[in-house]
């Protein structure tokens, strides 16, 4: 804390304050590892900051955020504040700064982060004993929670997000209620922070019990109403026993979710387990995949003569739908790769080991095959009954494989140019093809 120690000492040389808000007290008092983004909060004006800190940057100018750095840290801080004349259900279309840190605390989002922690004696500064709420583990709006979500609409995301990721109660009955009346103000916001906000959801562990609470009030139906029809869409009942396909999901993502926290067997030349090590943009793409994969089933829902159900060619109209969609999710360009990829071939799996061998050894050694692997096997994992011999059977298949790939040794270019001297450029490529995937089919 010497970083903070020394802003202090450099703001009270002034007499001024400042305190450490949002997620480091809530941290701190829940007992849960935090990390170094740091925020400050203080009563000195941004003149006055700007004398005694090094200021890097300005974020917001109008609103006067600051981005301070000391000792090679970087902190936000931002003056005691009223947040009035609001533009959009979203931002402040004027700041009016204040000395009185009550004042502060009443425009803020949640009671949980109306809290200010002093690290000079380590206690607290609880204007409105908000701090009992955080040890009830209950989650509650910063007095009127109506007044909060006209403020800032994207309040109702943040809400479902932080209760969640801090699994907190929520025991005013009416909050809900409160969020669907008002979900229609999201639309004010851009599509960018809510697919930010809705990432951040997708990613929480308890992220099962936050979907189901934002199809509670009515997120889906409203954004995104191909998930919202997914409870609307029936299963066979001889194969699947999950009623229906939004439950499917669910499950395929509880799945997903033991995947990725647990080892897993990754597909390598040693077939050792190891941990998972995925990007951000990896990780979102499997969840993004799971919660979607089956979302084109409601169009494509049929009965046969014998009351056999199908949903033919639903993984082809979700690529087709795709560039529609891409304007309401936003992917970046390496989920738009990753997720065409998996949707595009996640059924080809039931039929793998019939395909040719040439064809099939291909298709396994893609860069994307043990992502697809994981959405093929949380999606079997997540039917009742799941079908656990035919996982055991594609990993025993993809084994086999790789054993084989491991004792194999490719030509190269400089070997095929030596050993072929008067090959064309163009016809290059071409035999090294022709010599790979004959050694590869040995």
């Amino acid at each position: 804390m010497k970083e903070i120690n020394s802003i202090i000492k450099k703001l009270e040389k002034i007499w001024k304050k400042v305190y450490i808000v949002w997620w480091y007290p809530r941290s701190k008092i829940l007992w849960i590892k935090y990390n170094w983004d740091i925020d400050l909060s203080t009563d000195a004006t941004p003149e006055e900051i700007e004398k005694v800190l090094l200021v890097i940057t300005e974020v917001w100018k109008k609103y006067w955020t600051l981005i301070i750095k000391e000792w090679k840290k970087i902190f936000e801080i931002t003056t005691f504040r009223e947040d009035i004349w609001i533009l959009n259900h979203r931002k402040p279309v004027k700041v009016k700064f204040t000395k009185n840190l009550e004042l502060d605390s009443k425009r803020r989002d949640f009671t949980m982060n109306a809290i200010y922690y002093n690290p000079v004696n380590d206690s607290f500064i609880d204007p409105e004993n908000w701090i009992t709420d955080l040890k009830n583990n209950n989650i509650k709006f910063v007095w009127i929670p109506e007044n909060r979500i006209n403020e800032d609409a994207l309040r109702i995301l943040r809400f479902i997000r932080f209760k969640n990721k801090y699994n907190l109660k929520c025991f005013d009955k009416d909050y809900f209620s409160i969020l669907k009346n008002n979900i229609n103000l999201l639309k004010n916001i851009s599509i960018e922070r809510i697919k930010e906000e809705f990432e951040k959801i997708l990613l929480l562990e308890n992220n099962i019990n936050a979907l189901q609470e934002l199809k509670l009030i009515w997120f889906f139906e409203i954004f995104f109403p191909e998930i919202d029809l997914l409870e609307k869409t029936p299963w066979w009942p001889r194969h699947h026993l999950e009623w229906n396909v939004w439950i499917h999901t669910l499950k395929t993502i509880e799945e997903l979710n033991k995947i990725i926290k647990r080892w897993f067997l990754i597909p390598d030349k040693t077939w050792k387990e190891t941990k998972l090590n995925l990007s951000k943009n990896e990780k979102t793409a499997l969840y993004r995949t799971m919660l979607l994969h089956d979302i084109w089933k409601h169009s494509t829902f049929s009965k046969d003569e014998n009351w056999n159900v199908h949903y033919l060619k639903h993984e082809l109209i979700w690529l087709e739908k795709f560039n529609e969609m891409k304007k309401r999710f936003i992917f970046t360009n390496k989920e738009k790769e990753i997720i065409n990829y998996l949707i595009e071939n996640h059924l080809k799996l039931y039929k793998i080991s019939e395909m040719r061998t040439l064809k099939s050894r291909k298709f396994m050694m893609h860069k994307y095959f043990p992502y697809l692997m994981i959405i093929w096997i949380c999606d079997h994992l997540g039917r009742i009954p799941a079908k656990k011999d035919l996982i055991i059977n594609l990993k025993i298949f993809y084994k086999d494989f790789m054993i084989k790939l491991n004792n194999k040794k490719f030509i190269t270019w400089k070997e095929v140019i030596k050993k072929y001297p008067n090959l064309k450029w163009s016809e290059i490529k071409k035999k090294i093809d022709e010599i790979n995937d004959n050694i590869l089919i040995k």
